[in-house]
């Protein structure tokens, strides 16, 4: 399918046979909708008002009371202002404040985080060359050289019967208790 831009790039050119396909070219037989433009009834605009400028003379002069309470009136109204807009900068400083702390332990945190971090990779470190360094060969070699102790032959271990030892055990204090007991006399 062809429409009017397809033709468009070879429309200026000097080949007379692009010239011929262009105005041979029927837009009724494309499939492109028709551009459709509703009618529009013309619209007169709404006469614009002007504002009524106009200068009145001050002629009710206000009496002394009325000067004052005025002046008090106004002196309230700013005092209100003054107040609301102190109130609105403090709470904007508070929430800087705030925001400044928040930052300031948002870092600390971050730092604490990398340090714990670093302290447990040094652990594993710490933990992975002591599991090297001990081995039951090095331990029985520091006894042997370091502590001066020697290894148990076969015939110098004694095994002890445990119900025998509790019942020599029990027996002895009765034996001891009964020779430290003093006898009383009976007269």
């Amino acid at each position: 399918m062809t429409n009017a831009r397809d033709f468009r790039r070879y429309s200026y050119g000097m080949d007379f046979e692009t010239q011929d396909a262009v105005s041979a070219f029927s837009q009724t037989r494309s499939s492109a909708a028709p551009a459709y433009a509703p009618e529009v009834t013309p619209v007169a605009p709404a006469p614009r008002r002007r504002r009524k400028l106009s200068v009145t003379t001050n002629e009710n002069l206000k009496s002394r009371s009325e000067l004052i309470a005025s002046e008090r009136f106004a002196r309230k109204q700013m005092l209100v202002i003054v107040s609301v807009i102190a109130a609105v900068a403090i709470m904007l400083f508070g929430m800087l404040f705030t925001y400044a702390v928040k930052n300031e332990y948002t870092r600390q945190i971050a730092s604490l985080k990398t340090e714990l971090s670093r302290e447990v990779n040094q652990n594993i470190c710490t933990n992975a060359e002591l599991e090297a360094l001990v081995t039951i060969d090095q331990i029985e070699d520091y006894a042997v050289n370091h502590l001066g102790m020697i290894k148990l032959e076969s015939d110098q271990v004694r095994y002890i019967d445990v119900e025998k030892y509790k019942a020599a055990r029990n027996e002895q204090p009765s034996d001891q208790a009964a020779a430290d007991t003093p006898v009383s006399d009976s007269n």
